[in-house]
């Protein structure tokens, strides 16, 4: 197949585009909407882009690889990361402490993990009537139980989100190959998308949100795609279902291109380990009765979107979602394009690359997934859109890792 000579340098244009449109370009007063088209239109193109790239690989692990003076240098620098992080995190936790007053993603997700480790197992999902006179929690079990061990040793449970967000940048540094110009911006987008989480805090994932875990399975999931190993990536896709439905369109989309590429074994162990990771982290911990009630929750949605419009309307222009041109009245109509579009763009991106013969296409099918799945949102709260910008950060790195040793 024919690979684009300029096509390492458009993706990483393209990722300047979407990465700036959910950081520093948000703070232009008005300008919210546009940027929020801009930001759908990148994240396209990249999907589109890694179609063209070559075939996409982990580079070969060994344990003499880990003896190498880089490594030694990428465990530093990671070292500092950790370092840095931990300081700002400090700052944060005691600028936010978990409140209800603050967010009440948190406060909820304590709640349920309390009732884990007291044993009401069956209760976990019951109605919390002292948050906002009666809350009913609808994070599902990979979103909160990675919480229960700090909230049963009274560790402040958002550390748990940082080491998530730690993980996804330290896959990022052992990756990365500095070198060419093209490999030092991408090093500088990844340091500002890095001072914007941590630093800066606008989206509040290191003080109030829970989308570090997120973050961290679906790097998971990238590397999963990219190695081929069908059971660490059955394992990634549970993880990432079982905390965000974001994923619901893309999966049956996936497992279509298996059966496409005769990949029985790959189809197997994948079905096999969703099966397995369903019934251990839903089924055994909550039962039957919980995911039959959680299964209806969805429909409650757009109602939510409305009380949110009503209570808070800032967040639908502070943010880079479609929301805001289709307004309150048009909730349910924004609902139902994203239930429609999140199950049929995959799939229908996954048959026509494959007839244009395009590479990457599990992976470029799962950038697109959730450029349009985050992009029709009901409500589009900030914290959510940059599970999708790490999935560019790393296919990028892999990227160029792979032109500059196929050009050395």
């Amino acid at each position: 197949m024919y690979h684009p000579k300029n096509l390492p340098a458009g993706l990483l244009l393209l990722f300047s585009v979407e990465t700036l449109c959910v950081t520093w370009l948000l703070k232009i007063p008005g300008w919210v909407p546009f940027f929020s088209v801009l930001y759908g239109l990148s994240g396209i193109g990249i999907a589109i882009g890694l179609t063209q790239a070559p075939e996409l690989h982990l580079p070969a692990l060994s344990r003499r690889a880990w003896t190498l003076p880089v490594n030694h240098y990428r465990s530093v620098v990671v070292g500092l990361m950790a370092l840095a992080t931990w300081s700002w995190c400090q700052y944060w936790f005691e600028e936010m402490p978990i409140d209800i007053t603050n967010a009440d993603m948190l406060p909820i997700i304590k709640v349920m993990g309390e009732r884990f480790i007291a044993g009401q197992h069956g209760h976990v999902y019951d109605i919390i009537p002292w948050i906002w006179k009666g809350t009913q929690p609808i994070y599902l079990p990979a979103m909160w139980l990675p919480y229960v061990p700090a909230i049963f040793v009274g560790l402040d449970m958002r550390w748990i989100a940082v080491a998530g967000l730690l993980f996804a940048f330290a896959v990022f540094i052992f990756l990365y190959r500095p070198g060419k110009y093209l490999n030092f911006f991408l090093g500088v987008l990844a340091f500002l998308l890095f001072w914007w989480i941590v630093a800066d805090n606008t989206a509040g994932i290191v003080s109030v949100a829970e989308e570090g875990t997120v973050i961290g399975y679906y790097v998971l999931l990238v590397l999963a795609l990219v190695s081929g190993r069908p059971w660490l990536t059955g394992l990634a896709i549970s993880l990432c279902m079982l905390s965000r439905y974001a994923l619901v369109g893309w999966i049956p989309a996936y497992l279509g291109w298996l059966a496409m590429e005769k990949k029985w074994r790959n189809l197997s162990v994948i079905t096999l380990m969703g099966i397995l990771c369903f019934v251990l982290l839903f089924l055994l911990p909550v039962g039957l009765d919980t995911f039959i009630r959680l299964a209806k929750l969805p429909g409650n949605y757009v109602a939510f979107a409305g009380r949110v419009w009503k209570d808070s309307p800032d967040v639908f222009s502070t943010a880079p979602g479609l929301a805001w041109f289709f307004g309150p009245g048009r909730v349910g109509l924004q609902h139902s394009l994203l239930i429609g579009l999140s199950f049929i763009v995959p799939p229908l991106f996954i048959f026509v690359g494959r007839r244009l013969g395009g590479a990457n296409l599990p992976l470029a099918a799962l950038k697109l997934a959730l450029v349009v799945f985050f992009s029709f949102i009901d409500v589009p709260y900030l914290y959510l859109f940059y599970t999708s910008s790490f999935i560019s950060l790393l296919a990028l790195t892999l990227l160029l890792r792979q032109t500059d040793l196929t050009s050395a």
